[in-house]
Order: structure tokens, then sequence, then C-alpha cells
């Protein structure tokens, strides 16, 4: 059976993420997903302060820190939206009714070892389908790339789709500029102008009301990719 991903603790997973991680050189190093032979998977998230996310406890929306980018707040009903999934499967939000659904934006498919982050991201929610959780990844990526990437991911539970026009990830967790990012970083060169989603969660209880919103940031406030979501405060938002 195919392993599953397993993130160094207490590392962002990219550099620049984190000038309070352990060690000196500890911003600079990127996070590794490592494969190994067991069939949990155990991306440890590192917790950041100053991330922006919201979560609804007790009937009552508790704002950690205000949400600044996508249009949509904790308590809001979750935009219906159509989207294609990996195999070209039409998805809508309507398909859910009367489910607790997860949406989890990240940047690209199979963006490597420069941000091993997304397969992180989406292989540590394998915990929540596992609960009977519907799960649906979203990215600017086609549907042939979501394809690959859903068989890569191996989890038959979760369907990612294209948002390839950005209009979804524009009104849940916003956009950044991800080519900058990357030329910032030395990685790329003139890719500056390649806009991805934000990588964000949103949780979407059974009414259709969202009940928890996060969004990557540093601690400037700032979109940064660097970071994963505490899956353990999305299961406590939505009682699993």
């Amino acid at each position: 059976m195919r392993g599953s991903a397993s993130c160094a603790r207490g590392r962002s997973a990219l550099p620049g993420a984190s000038k309070r991680a352990s060690g000196s050189t500890a911003a600079s190093r990127l996070r590794r997903c490592v494969r190994e032979r067991t069939t949990t998977p155990r991306c440890f998230e590192r917790r950041v302060h100053q991330h922006q996310h919201q979560h609804q406890q007790h009937g009552r929306v508790s704002v950690v820190a205000r949400a600044t980018t996508g249009r949509v707040s904790v308590g809001d009903a979750a935009p219906e939206f159509e989207l294609l999934a990996g195999g070209f499967q039409q998805v809508k939000l309507s398909d859910y009714e009367g489910k607790k659904l997860v949406l989890a934006f990240f940047p690209c498919c199979f963006s490597g070892a420069v941000d091993d982050g997304c397969q992180c991201q989406l292989e540590s929610l394998k915990t929540l389908t596992d609960a009977g959780v519907s799960v649906l990844g979203v990215s600017r990526d086609q549907p042939f790339t979501q394809k690959a990437w859903m068989d890569k991911i191996g989890n038959p539970s979760l369907l990612t789709l294209s948002d390839f026009n950005l209009d979804v990830s524009e009104e849940y967790v916003g956009t950044f500029n991800f080519g900058a990012f990357l030329d910032g970083l030395g990685v790329s060169k003139g890719l500056t102008g390649y806009l991805t989603s934000n990588r964000g969660t949103i949780a979407i209880n059974e009414e259709g009301k969202i009940v928890y919103k996060w969004i990557a940031l540093d601690d400037a406030g700032k979109s940064h990719p660097g970071f994963l979501p505490d899956i353990e405060e999305v299961k406590k938002a939505l009682g699993v």
C-alpha cells in the first residue's frame, strides 16, 4: 500500500515563512514531505498565532484575526459554485447539501520541493474523509492536471477541482501573486504575474453555513503559502 506524507515537525512549508522557527537557519530551509511506510497521514502543522482564521463555537462566532482576503466570512451562507474536477467530473456545492464539507484551497498541483506543503495539506485531510466529512481541493490547475494530482494523493474520497479563472478562490479565500513569490525566492525568473489562490481552508456545516475560515499569512499579514491549517481546529468547528 502506498505510504502517506509526513512533514517535518515544527517547520514551515517554505523558506521565509517564520523567523521564529527553531535554529538560526530554520527560516531558510524547505519543509519536506518524507515518504513513510504507514497508512496513517502524519502531516504536522505548525500553528502560527498571527494566522488568519475564524471559527464558530457554541453557536457564537469568535474571530481570532479578522479575515482580509476573500469576500465570505464565518456565519455566511456558502456561495454556490460549479467547477470541473479531475477527469472532467462536474461538481457543484449544492451536491453536498446537508453534509459537512471542507474546501481546501492550495496554490498548485505538483509544485515539487519548493512547496511540498500542497501535498502535505491534502494528504492530512484523510483524517476528515475517514470521519465522513466531504473534502474538495481547489486550485487553478486544469482538469487534466487535477486528475493526475488526485491519483498521486491517492485518496478516493478526495476530489480536486479546477478553478481556472480563480472566481471561486476570489470569493472564498482570495488570490496572491505566486509567481512574484517564487521569483523573490530565486526559484524562478519572470514568473511574476502568475496568480493562484491563497492557501486556505473553509469548513461548511450541514446547514450550508461557513463555520471556519483560515488563510495562510505570515506575521506581517501577507499571503504566504508556507503554512498549513490546523486540522484539529477544522474538526472542532465541524463537531467531528
